[in-house]
């Protein structure tokens, strides 16, 4: 390994661990060190992790305009060298937006998208945090009976996937406590937070002791120890009050108000009530809705989803693209009754140009062609595309077009790259083609992407035992 990626993958595991330690303004420390290595490696990837990193990091600390700075650098990195992956990235950074604005469906329905990307990418450690996220939505809406549920969930992944990871499954346990809170059995809670005592992130990590401690609160509460309960309210309040953990303190001084009512003690009720409010206020003049917009998670998966339909070297669609769209379009003639042609070409004598010139010269002429046919194909962006199929070869597919016309633009594109010239030092590369071309009026039964191109290649066959540099069309009367 590159002893400048090891260096940076290390840096990358320290401020996780640093983080879910709790340990936030070391890691925030570490990850500004892996942001200026990576820039000067030029490392996108470790770039995009420290940005998530230090947006996790500042949120935790309650310095939400740090944190969302950090969101914005990482969607903008995210939106050119994202993939696949990062899209769970960025629907959880604005899940913890959404919560931060108490949007609790925005956030809610960013979560479900994690969940389902975490699925389809068997990314486990991420689908239990997910599920376990979703559940605490759930407690604060009092939907118990739900939270409970998809709590349990995250606690089979996280069982079945990570049985040693004591950290994981002690959140998830506070969340399964919190709703059997919430559903009143009351003794269910107690045996789990009482296991909880001897979890060591729990005496180790400062921020889940909070939470537990916060927990235990609500528990008291209900079993009626109102003494108990401000205790550890109070004790949890202080450990929020290190962080500046607003939201966190708010929702302690609620419950600690509402317990001061019980007792009748209405000063320190009132005096509660205060502290809520002015944390309700400060969280209200840090409201990001009018910066949300800029992070357009949709705009960012669909950049994302179209390079990943790209082929990097052309610039056309590759041959996945290339098959599901076709497929779409087939199908779609069961309700439309149009057709769908497919040319297919390839470059002739390429491998004599890779011979004489080297394959980054080859390259070239490649993308050439694929710009010449893009530019020649794809008039009507919704009826047509281009895409590499694979080395030299080159498949465009066309709708809702008769086979004359099919016929004209297929010419119209063997005329443009016969009249193309790559130039290299002293020496212009002149490209020549054979072309296959069908329609599904000549063959009605196709159903694939498949066969159709199977039917346009026996075409291109033909051009080229015929000599190259030529079309050769598979209508009705020629086609078999």
């Amino acid at each position: 390994m590159n002893v400048k990626l090891h260096r940076l993958n290390n840096l990358e595991t320290r401020i996780v661990n640093l983080y879910s330690d709790g340990k936030y303004n070391e890691a925030i420390e570490l990850a500004n060190k892996l942001l200026e290595s990576a820039g000067k490696a030029e490392d996108k990837k470790s770039m995009m992790n420290a940005y998530m990193n230090l947006a996790g990091c500042y949120y935790s600390l309650g310095q939400i305009e740090s944190a969302f700075e950090n969101v914005l650098e990482y969607k903008q990195l995210c939106d050119e060298f994202g993939d696949d992956r990062d899209k769970y990235y960025l629907y959880n950074l604005s899940a913890i937006i959404y919560e931060f604005e108490e949007n609790y469906e925005e956030a809610k329905a960013a979560i479900l998208e994690c969940i389902d990307l975490a699925l389809e990418f068997e990314m486990y450690h991420s689908l239990c945090e997910s599920y376990n996220t979703y559940s605490s939505y759930l407690i604060i809406e009092n939907n118990f009976e739900a939270a409970l549920k998809y709590a349990q969930i995250a606690m089979n992944f996280a069982k079945s996937h990570y049985p040693s990871n004591v950290l994981l499954q002690c959140q998830i346990y506070i969340n399964i406590a919190s709703a059997y809170i919430g559903l009143e059995q009351i003794e269910v809670a107690k045996e789990i937070l009482d296991s909880l005592q001897s979890n060591p992130y729990i005496n180790s990590n400062i921020h889940e002791t909070g939470n537990y401690y916060y927990a235990l609160g609500k528990l008291y509460k209900k079993s009626r120890k109102y003494s108990t309960a401000l205790l550890k309210l109070n004790e949890a309040y202080l450990i929020f009050e290190s962080y500046n953990d607003q939201v966190m303190l708010k929702s302690i001084s609620k419950e600690s108000a509402s317990i001061y009512e019980l007792i009748f003690d209405f000063e320190n009720a009132c005096n509660m009530w205060k502290r809520y409010i002015d944390y309700s206020e400060k969280l209200f003049a840090l409201r990001l809705s009018s910066k949300i917009k800029e992070l357009d998670i949709k705009h960012s998966v669909a950049a994302i989803e179209k390079r990943a339909n790209i082929d990097t070297l052309t610039g056309v669609y590759n041959r996945y693209y290339l098959e599901t769209t076709c497929n779409t379009w087939l199908k779609d003639r069961n309700h439309t009754d149009s057709q769908v042609c497919c040319i297919v070409l390839d470059i002739d004598h390429f491998k004599v140009i890779n011979d004489s010139y080297g394959h980054l010269v080859g390259d070239e002429v490649i993308k050439a062609v694929g710009e010449t046919c893009l530019n020649v194909i794809c008039e009507n962006k919704q009826n047509s595309l281009i895409g590499r199929y694979g080395g030299d070869e080159f498949v465009a597919i066309l709708k809702n077009i008769s086979p004359p016309r099919v016929l004209q633009k297929a010419r119209e594109l063997f005329i443009a790259l016969s009249n193309l010239k790559v130039p290299h030092l002293q020496d212009v590369i002149q490209v020549t083609v054979s072309m296959g071309v069908v329609s599904t009026e000549s063959v009605p039964s196709v159903k694939k992407f498949t066969q159709l191109f199977k039917v346009a290649d026996q075409a291109l066959y033909i051009a080229k035992k015929q000599g190259r540099n030529q079309i050769v069309f598979l209508s009705n009367d020629n086609c078999y």
